[in-house]
């Protein structure tokens, strides 16, 4: 896992400071390479929000910024196991990787928010504390 910690001053993109970036695993044992992502604030009005960057595979994907109050939002309403595609309605541009591809960075260690559910390796189920974690990734954009 490669983490890399990014200065304050680092660069502003679309109007979004990044702070964090790092590296997820793909879901899918087939899968090969990594997935890259950004955790940046908002620079008018502060809010939070994590990207896709890469993927070292290739394949497309979208590199628009979700806020992670959205992805509290659908987290906030699952009480079970789930399945990647709660995401979608996220992305406004259409690669069907989108859903999946968040769900392997929220499974990321430096992320982590969900887990893989033990029965189904494509399901999903959120961490019992999941919203300190969430508390936790707020107070990195603080360093």
């Amino acid at each position: 896992m490669s983490k890399k910690k990014i200065a304050t001053e680092a660069a502003a993109i679309e109007s979004y400071t990044v702070f964090y970036s790092g590296d997820a695993e793909k879901i899918s044992p087939h899968s090969k390479g990594l997935l890259t992502y950004e955790l940046g604030q908002e620079d008018e009005t502060g809010s939070l929000a994590l990207r896709l960057t890469a993927n070292g595979e290739g394949g497309l994907f979208s590199r628009e910024w979700i806020a992670l109050d959205a992805i509290h939002a659908i987290l906030e309403q699952q009480q079970d196991s789930f399945p990647s595609r709660v995401f979608r309605p996220l992305f406004g541009q259409g690669s069907t990787n989108n859903a999946g591809f968040l769900a392997a960075v929220l499974r990321s260690p430096d992320i982590c928010l969900i887990e893989a559910d033990s029965s189904r390796l494509f399901m999903h189920r959120c961490y019992a504390d999941w919203p300190h974690r969430m508390t936790q990734l707020a107070a990195i954009s603080q360093d």
